[in-house]
């Protein structure tokens, strides 16, 4: 490169004749020749710091020598944008560059051969088990986060897990309104510093990315369809009529469902039971995201009001044989702090931490004059 540059190109930008710059992309591109990866990463994060590009604030060879050989180590050890911010801003800003569009088919080829190779095959496998965890924020008692805990363990994730205190307000934080505006649990932070909320969105970017095979969220469209129509079913309608049940309990004080209640959460399982004719499991004979959301969802609507065996045979065998997988073992300990959660008004808090809130508009909480917490909500038609 620097022979072509030196007989060719029209200035000296990209190797500058300025001997102190010229010489600080010496050590930069020296870095191939040795040391493990992270500590690849954390030079070049230091080689960063107060600059846009490796040198100085324009663009030289060892920006495209570096980005070639960073990449490529990417696909063995992805890059942890909390631990090396400079660095992971660097590379969206080269890679943005397009002169830079010409290394996207050979880094593809790159990571194709890599897994092909039994040794390369061997090394991906390693290094991505050794690379930093996902984070998910959570609080145990939600649905929604039960729902990924299941998806995670059915396919052999390892997460970070950071529960949030909702009493303490540490979900409206600065730093958790700037991951998640909307301020619910389930957030996921990948290890990659990808940001995504709501638990169906999460468990269908999980699975495209670390599932072994599409199982659960299947690519054959018809299935795939029906998976999706389950889990807009389970957001906009089993999870929202329950939502808003258990609002108007700890905003009354009440003990007991009225009738409208029965009728609307009855309504549900009719639903779920209808869709599970002729099935063991929501839309066929295997397990799927479909099954993962609703259970947690009606798992705890079942403390409100039980599901009727008689009534429903089908959701409760269903029930059954979800709560029997191994998987669905997690589910267990939210479970109970759900329902310690339903016999105290003070648990009013953590109704804000659920999912689909996009279904509610909902109003700041205010302790009325009994000392109950009032959660205001109002439908924005998203039950359909």
């Amino acid at each position: 490169m620097i022979y072509l540059l030196s007989k060719y190109a029209k200035n000296d930008n990209l190797y500058p004749k300025d001997l102190k710059k010229k010489g600080a992309g010496g050590p930069e591109i020296a870095l191939r020749l040795g040391e493990s990866l992270s500590e690849v990463y954390s030079f070049s994060d230091t080689f960063l710091e107060e600059k846009e590009y490796m040198v100085g604030d324009s663009v030289t060879i060892a920006d495209y020598s570096l980005f070639a050989i960073i990449t490529t180590l990417n696909v063995f050890l992805t890059i942890d944008v909390q631990k090396y911010p400079r660095l992971a801003k660097w590379l969206k800003v080269i890679e943005s560059r397009p002169e830079v569009e010409v290394s996207k088919k050979g880094l593809a080829i790159y990571e194709t051969m890599m897994k092909r190779t039994t040794v390369g095959s061997q090394l991906y496998s390693a290094s991505r088990q050794t690379t930093m965890a996902p984070t998910l924020y959570i609080s145990a008692g939600s649905p929604a986060v039960r729902a990924v805990q299941i998806t995670v363990k059915a396919i052999g994730l390892e997460l970070n897990l950071k529960e949030l205190d909702f009493m303490k307000g540490e979900h409206l934080q600065p730093e958790y309104l700037k991951l998640n505006p909307q301020h619910t649990v389930p957030t996921l932070v990948d290890s990659d510093g990808f940001t995504l909320w709501d638990s169906h969105a999460i468990n269908v970017y999980l699975v495209a990315k670390y599932a072994k095979s599409d199982n659960l969220y299947p690519k054959d469209l018809k299935k795939r369809a029906l998976v999706d129509q389950r889990l807009h079913f389970d957001s906009g309608v089993a999870f929202a009529r329950g939502l808003a049940i258990v609002a108007a309990i700890f905003n009354t004080g009440k003990t007991s469902l009225d009738d409208s209640d029965k009728e609307s959460l009855g309504q549900v399982y009719s639903f779920l039971e209808a869709f599970l004719e002729g099935k063991q499991y929501m839309i066929g004979d295997s397990v799927t995201l479909a099954d993962y959301s609703v259970f947690p969802t009606i798992t705890s609507w079942n403390v409100l009001f039980a599901v009727d065996a008689q009534k429903y045979p089908r959701l409760t065998k269903w029930l059954k044989t979800i709560e029997s997988r191994p998987e669905a073992e997690v589910n267990k300990k939210g479970q109970a702090i759900f329902e310690t959660m339903i016999k105290s008004n003070t648990g009013i808090m953590l109704v804000l931490m659920f999912s689909s809130l996009e279904a509610f508009e909902i109003s700041p909480p205010r302790i009325n004059k009994k000392g109950l917490v009032i959660l205001e909500t109002g439908t924005r038609n998203k039950m359909t």
